[in-house]
């Protein structure tokens, strides 16, 4: 009996850290592979943990807030800019319907700059350019009637040769179509349309040299080209 228990205790010791780790795999498999679709909200783990923190954060009427996903999330803005009152709220796989979701505890606090970079999940997803489009007009709404001398910056979808999740067709006609109608809508709403497409487009895909391996995601010079195109909307 004695023997069995000291067994025990050993296999559990063995195999509850694998269980952890083949647990990890399969959250990283899946949301690297298999990703789920953007305009379901609060799907995602990730998203939580990323939402209840910056609940708990402060933003002012000083702060300057990136807003959007990966992208902005891998973005170390503050470091970028030595500048502490930028603040990064990017999460992971997010999409304009959860930005939406999660703007207002931003907004309430009329931060006096929004730098929003997002859209790319959505499309990927499926969704129109159009359906994200009208979310990005009720972002801009939301953000004006709550926080109307807060100045609000549209930056485009980067490029990529990436294809949509359901019909494998290249998203990157989208992303081009979803470009055109936010710098309209910028227009349309005094907003400032900034482009970062064509400094990191390169053979209808991420320009190899701003890639960070995935073709989808930047590396560091891609990081140090985005910050340099913002360098005279953040001072």
């Amino acid at each position: 009996m004695k023997k069995w228990f000291i067994l025990s205790i050993i296999a559990n010791i063995i195999c509850l850290p694998l269980a952890g780790i083949y647990i990890v795999r399969k959250i990283q498999f899946y949301n690297n592979v298999n990703p789920k679709p953007t305009t379901i909200q609060n799907e995602n783990i990730f998203w939580k943990i990323r939402n209840s923190e910056f609940k708990e954060l402060k933003i002012d009427s000083n702060s300057i807030v990136f807003l959007g996903d990966s992208h902005t999330q891998n973005f170390e803005v503050a470091e970028a800019f030595k500048d502490m009152r930028i603040k990064n709220r990017g999460i992971i796989l997010d999409g304009t319907r959860s930005v939406l979701e999660r703007l207002t505890y931003i907004a309430d606090k009329h931060p006096k700059k929004i730098f929003i970079q997002i859209g790319i999940n959505d499309l990927l997803s499926g969704v129109s350019p159009k359906t994200i489009t009208d979310d990005f007009q009720s972002i801009i709404q939301r953000l004006t009637s709550i926080a109307p001398h807060t100045s609000i910056y549209l930056q485009s979808v980067f490029p990529t040769n990436w294809v949509k999740y359901a019909d494998h067709k290249p998203v990157l006609h989208d992303i081009i179509e979803l470009n055109n109608q936010l710098q309209i809508l910028g227009s349309k709403h005094g907003c400032t349309y900034v482009d970062l497409f064509s400094p990191l487009v390169k053979n209808n895909g991420l320009n190899p040299r701003y890639d960070c391996g995935d073709s989808l995601h930047l590396n560091g010079s891609g990081y140090i080209l985005w910050k340099n195109y913002l360098k005279r909307y953040i001072n």
